[in-house]
């Protein structure tokens, strides 16, 4: 399927720019560059919908496409703070607990 979209010149004149010294073409420059947009929305509305109680952290995974351990990684590298539900972690928590008991 063929999607269009519109650039001012300068915009055109950028994507030029990028795209004369690399081995690429710009049509699959731009399709690269659009499914990691894509990604990176998915995952943005993902996090907005966990922040506002929309979805627990699996459900936050799933619409983001990611396994909750790789989310998690991108909300500590986005300063995303971790609601206090231990239930989101799943059965995965519970086997930390089991593989490091505290001490009591």
């Amino acid at each position: 399927m063929t999607k269009s979209i519109r650039l001012r010149p300068e915009e055109a004149d950028q994507l030029a720019h990028l795209v004369e010294n690399t081995a690429y073409s710009e049509a699959a420059l731009m399709r690269q560059w659009v499914l990691v947009g894509m990604e990176r929305f998915r995952v943005s509305e993902a996090i907005r919908a966990y922040q506002e109680a929309e979805v627990d952290l699996r459900g936050a995974a799933e619409r983001a496409g990611l396994p909750v351990a790789v989310l998690l990684e991108e909300m500590a590298a986005r300063k995303v703070a971790v609601l206090d539900a231990p239930e989101d972690f799943g059965p995965g928590l519970e086997a930390l607990r089991q593989a490091w008991p505290k001490d009591e």
